[in-house]
C-alpha cells in the first residue's frame, strides 16, 4: 500500500500518445520525466483541475426557472403544447397539467425536458424560429437524417453536436 501525504492524490495524464500516473499535491502537479508544461498557462491549468476546492457551489440554490413546471412552460410557449407532448412521447394533455401543477412528471419525463428543454435554447442561439423549423425538418448531412427524427430516436445529444457543426460551418 502506497503512503500519500496529506493534500496528496494520485491521478492520470495523458499527452502525446503517452499515459501516466502522476502526484498532485496541494493542488500542485508533480509530472515525471518527459511531461513538460508548456509556458505559464499550462502551469495554470494543472493547478486549476487539480483543485477542486476552487469551486465554491454554497451559492447553488433551488432555481424555480429550472423546476419541471417552468421548463415545461418555457417549451410550451416555444414549441406549442401538441408538439411538446409529440415530441416527450405524452398524451396531449400532459404538458399542460405539469404547467398548471396539477400533475408532475415522472423521473423519466423530467429528464425528457431538459434534453428538449437544452435543444430549443441551442436552437434559439444558432437559428431564427423560422430557420430552426425548417432545420429541424429537413435533410441534415452531419446527421444523415432529418434533425427532428434523429431527437426522437436518439435524444438531444447528436442533434445538439449538429448545431454546433453547424454554427462552425461543418459539412459532412
Amino acid at each position: 500500500m502506497e503512503k500519500r501525504k496529506a493534500g496528496e492524490q494520485t491521478v492520470v495524464v495523458k499527452a502525446d500518445g503517452k499515459e501516466a500516473r502522476v502526484v498532485v499535491r496541494n493542488g500542485v502537479v508533480l509530472l515525471p520525466k518527459g511531461f513538460k508544461p508548456v509556458g505559464r498557462r499550462a502551469r495554470q491549468r494543472a493547478k486549476t483541475v487539480a483543485s477542486p476546492a476552487a469551486v465554491n457551489l454554497a451559492g447553488l440554490k433551488d432555481a424555480p426557472d429550472y423546476g419541471p413546471r417552468a421548463v415545461t412552460s418555457r417549451l410550451v410557449n416555444a414549441l406549442g403544447n401538441n408538439a411538446v407532448a409529440a415530441l416527450l412521447g405524452v398524451n396531449k394533455d400532459r404538458p399542460g397539467r405539469w404547467v398548471s401543477g396539477k400533475d408532475s412528471p415522472n423521473e423519466e419525463n423530467r429528464a425528457q425536458l431538459a434534453d428538449l428543454d437544452a435543444l430549443v435554447g441551442h436552437l434559439h442561439s444558432a437559428f431564427t424560429p423560422a430557420q430552426a423549423r425548417l432545420w429541424l425538418e429537413g435533410q441534415d448531412p452531419h446527421l444523415g437524417a432529418r434533425p427532428i427524427d434523429v431527437y426522437r430516436l436518439e435524444g438531444a445529444a447528436p442533434v445538439l453536436e449538429a448545431i454546433r457543426a453547424f454554427e462552425q460551418g461543418a459539412f459532412a
